[in-house]
């Protein structure tokens, strides 16, 4: 079976956990800090950028699979799985530079509204193939 958008997907997501996990890497050598923030307020917003993001992506990227697997290729899956990976990508530079920034609440905003609108189409095609058995 193939499951091209989820695929692209979780590769995107990958990098982007990649991406942030070396920028905490770099802060935690530049500040000489072995675990924690160190009471760092740059390091701190990249570690809490880094966990959002392990936070947020894994149950997108299930209902990704599960959706993608039972409806097939949309062009909805595509576009919910663009916005959801641009909602990322502002949220963590934005949150990155500002704990508190109109681009973090845009990018949480987007990752939200994408988030519940999977769950629904999944939620919709599980009910409808239930009803078909």
């Amino acid at each position: 079976m193939s499951l091209p958008v989820s695929g692209f997907a979780a590769a995107l997501c990958g990098l982007i956990l990649v991406a942030l996990a070396f920028r905490v890497s770099l802060l935690r050598m530049r500040h000489r800090v072995a675990t924690g923030s160190g009471d760092i307020p740059a390091l701190n917003r990249a570690i809490r950028a880094h966990a959002n993001s392990i936070e947020q992506m894994p149950i997108f990227l299930v209902q990704c699979l599960c959706y993608e697997a039972s409806a097939g290729s949309t062009r909805t899956l595509a576009a919910l799985v663009a916005l959801f990976l641009v909602g990322r990508l502002v949220f963590a530079w934005s949150y990155s530079r500002a704990p508190i920034s109109l681009g973090r609440r845009f990018g949480a905003g987007v990752t939200y509204v994408t988030q519940l609108a999977l769950g629904l189409l999944l939620l919709v095609q599980m009910v409808a193939t239930i009803a078909r058995h």
